[in-house]
């Protein structure tokens, strides 16, 4: 008679035939994830540390609500405005992507990087660093940053408004095209021009140009720069610098237009950084002041995700920093610009109007002068607020205020900068 083996069930120690092999078994799994999280710290350690910065989030701190802040009214000559130090919470830059290894702000020689090339990277890293620490010793200045395709026609409107200027009231920077040649040095933009990449309309090559302008302009420390002013060579103060410094110090808002844009700026995906509803549009030549130009070169996530994925309609140097600042700090930036440009033609392309000597008048530039509303800007002809809740100016939360402080585009042929140049101070102020 055969007899037939029936496998028993596993007891309670299930597939483990002894208690010892149960033991063994749960001591190897304890080993390998001890020498798991030991191989994983050593990792980390074996990187470059983070860089932990503070990121307030809200309104700018202003002249009206700095308790440190010495400034004797909106006429005082002697303006020795101090802004206490600012840090910037929850922005972390990797070092290893950012900076050389034992690279620093103080191994920074500006002077010297006006004449070479420098890496963006390390240029970046420094600027955001900088602009955390208390504004240098001096009075507060305006750095004016000129993006250049050409040299400046316009030069001697420039040298005539520059003219009535305390020198310690501001900074000049260029970013010439490839081909410019130096200006002589009888001109105010002499040796003020930082190493030059190349740059394409609509590309994450303006951008480039627009974050190394703000980092040379923080990291200059022989000049307290607390505003940056982004202009053109097709561009023009329309009032005096005493108005202009007066109204920039006194602001407790960056002028950063950021509306949300037409529909078909807006097929492409960008989550996880942000939601599309969050998408904003905007003029490019835009003035900041110095801790929203630190979240601009300290910015990590938000320009890699506009590199990658920015494509359908999409004009980076309209959109990124936009969009940058109104996510981070809606209520840092008073969602216009200050430099006025025409865009009420419908057959206008990818430029406002040209204002060519036809149309150069005194009437022009008091009409400029007087807006209270953006009525024919960038935002009335591409907003997707079709009924224009948001044209009113606002400065420091009053409604209808005087909105423009430059003005474009013009061009550079003669007769046209001859009748720029024939309107009388009366008009433009300078």
């Amino acid at each position: 008679m055969t007899t037939i083996a029936v496998p028993s069930k596993p007891g309670p120690m299930g597939f483990f035939k002894t208690q010892q092999d149960l033991w063994l078994t749960r001591g190897g799994v304890v080993a390998l994830l001890i020498g798991s999280i030991v191989f994983f710290k050593f990792l980390l350690d074996s990187q470059p540390n983070l860089i932990a910065v503070d990121l307030s989030v809200g309104r700018l701190t202003g002249a009206a609500e700095c308790q440190n802040c010495t400034y004797s009214g909106i006429a005082a000559t002697n303006r020795t405005i101090r802004l206490p130090q600012t840090t910037f919470q929850n922005s972390f830059l990797p070092c290893k992507d950012y900076v050389k290894p034992g690279s620093s702000a103080r191994d920074l020689d500006v002077d010297k990087y006006f004449k070479v090339a420098v890496e963006d990277s390390e240029l970046l890293h420094a600027a955001q660093d900088e602009s955390t620490k208390p504004l240098p010793d001096g009075n507060p200045k305006i750095a004016f940053l000129f993006i250049l395709r050409q040299k400046i026609p316009l030069e001697p409107l420039w040298e005539r408004f520059f003219a009535d200027a305390d020198e310690d009231s501001y900074s000049i920077y260029t970013h010439p095209s490839l081909w410019i040649d130096q200006f002589p040095n009888t001109s105010v933009f002499y040796n003020r021009s930082i190493s030059t990449k190349e740059v394409r309309r609509f590309d994450i090559s303006l951008v480039d140009v627009v974050r190394r302008l703000l980092a040379f302009a923080l990291l200059d420390s022989n000049r307290a720069n607390m505003w940056f002013a982004l202009v053109s060579e097709a561009c023009m103060p329309v009032r005096s610098f005493p108005y202009i410094y007066d109204y920039y110090m006194n602001s407790t808002t960056s002028f950063v237009e950021a509306f949300s844009p037409l529909q078909r700026y807006k097929h492409w995906e960008t989550r996880p950084v942000f939601k599309m509803s969050q998408l904003r549009k905007g003029e490019l030549w835009m003035s900041m002041h110095r801790r929203h130009a630190g979240m601009v070169v300290g910015d990590v996530t938000f320009y890699r995700k506009f590199k990658a994925d920015c494509r359908n309609d999409c004009t980076l140097d309209e959109q990124y920093i936009q969009t940058l600042l109104h996510t981070l700090d809606p209520k840092g930036i008073a969602n216009r610009s200050v430099t006025y440009s025409d865009w009420s033609n419908p057959n206008h392309g990818w430029s406002p109007q040209n204002h060519y000597a036809g149309l150069i008048n005194p009437e022009l530039f008091k009409k400029i002068q007087n807006r209270t509303e953006n009525l024919d800007g960038q935002y009335m002809d591409s907003s997707d607020d079709f009924n224009h809740t948001m044209q009113t100016c606002v400065y420091n939360g009053r409604p209808h205020s005087l909105c423009f402080l430059f003005a474009r585009k013009f061009s550079g042929e003669a007769a046209d900068v001859e009748a720029l140049l024939k309107l009388p101070k009366s008009v433009l102020g300078y």
